[in-house]
């Protein structure tokens, strides 16, 4: 069998070559600045520059631009490139190699690449991510709103029963592990169904709302508007109750705030809105129970019980006191 020989390649312009390439290509001396050469596609985009200044006609630059990067290139002998943005808004990667001429001199050559339609998709991803990153805060900021809502009280802004007997739980379990004392304080309104009946169920709301007012950790401390710590635990218990679960803070601790509660309540008819309930028959009072673990308990149950038979104590000494349950002796 006779095996032919593959035919020898047909030769090219190395112009042509160039001149077919989609990027615009330069030669430029190094020590003028000068464009030397251009393929098609830098004439097209940019004129006809030759023996003109690169930065001048290709950047506006009116001395060598400070994002060149040609230097750099014949130091190294390695291509360095920087992405650009053009007066018109146009987006280009330039390049830059050394080449050594036949002469024995060095000359550079520049190749452009538009990445305008690149860069604008990059500009919009980044806006869109921009975007999402805001929705994703807004609704993780809704997330927390929705999650504090459900364990709050609409009317008093306080915790709800059910997170209150949760949080019961939690620090009083805490409370065995550290060996830290826990108090509570239970609130009870005096002859609140009796405000109702006279001065009507919306003055009934004003009060609980300045309640809630009074004992939410979450209000400013200005001027000494907060009656506890924000690590306190207040809740409206149910209808004219209140709680406040107070970690470490020993029984002296706990009737110490107890009684300044207790004047509190009391100063809240300076309110506008609450100054029918300065004077009798019904002034705005309160009775308040307060009991401490390990003092009194030792259970979160134990803790609840005595708190409430220590309000019971307060309602049966005529009310507007504060008191705490002490078991009677044994003979």
């Amino acid at each position: 069998m006779v095996f032919k020989s593959s035919p020898p390649l047909a030769p090219y312009d190395p112009q042509a070559l160039l001149n077919i390439q989609p990027v615009s290509l330069a030669i430029i001396d190094p020590v003028t600045y000068k464009v030397l050469y251009q393929n098609t596609a830098s004439q097209e985009k940019f004129g006809d520059i030759a023996d003109q200044l690169c930065h001048e006609k290709i950047a506006g630059c009116a001395t060598p631009c400070s994002f060149c990067k040609a230097p750099e290139a014949l130091r190294s002998g390695t291509t360095t490139s920087s992405e650009v943005q053009l007066p018109n808004d146009e987006w280009v990667l330039v390049q830059w190699s050394a080449l050594d001429t036949s002469g024995g001199k060095a000359h550079l050559v520049e190749t452009i690449t538009d990445i305008t339609p690149l860069k604008r998709q990059q500009q919009e991803s980044d806006t869109l991510n921009r975007r999402l990153e805001e929705t994703n805060r807004q609704l993780a900021h809704t997330n927390r709103q929705l999650a504090d809502r459900s364990v709050r009280d609409g009317l008093t802004g306080l915790y709800n029963h059910s997170y209150f007997q949760e949080m019961l739980c939690q620090l009083s379990a805490h409370a065995h592990r550290t060996h830290a004392p826990l108090s509570l304080i239970f609130l009870d309104l005096d002859h609140f169904k009796a405000i109702n009946d006279l001065y009507g169920h919306a003055a009934g709301d004003q009060v609980l709302q300045a309640m809630g007012w009074l004992l939410d950790s979450r209000q400013p401390n200005d001027h000494g508007r907060r009656i506890g710590r924000t690590s306190d635990v207040a809740a409206r218990y149910g209808g004219d109750e209140f709680t406040l679960l107070l970690p470490d803070t020993d029984l002296e601790g706990a009737l110490m705030l107890a009684e300044r509660l207790h004047h509190r309540v009391a100063a809240l008819t300076l309110l506008p809105e609450l100054a029918a309930f300065a004077t009798p028959p019904l002034s705005l009072t309160c009775s308040i129970g307060v009991a401490s673990l390990p003092a009194h308990a030792q259970t979160s149950t134990e803790l609840m019980a005595i708190a409430d038979r220590a309000v019971y104590l307060a309602k049966a000494a005529g009310r507007n006191c504060v008191r705490v349950f002490s078991p009677p002796e044994r003979c």
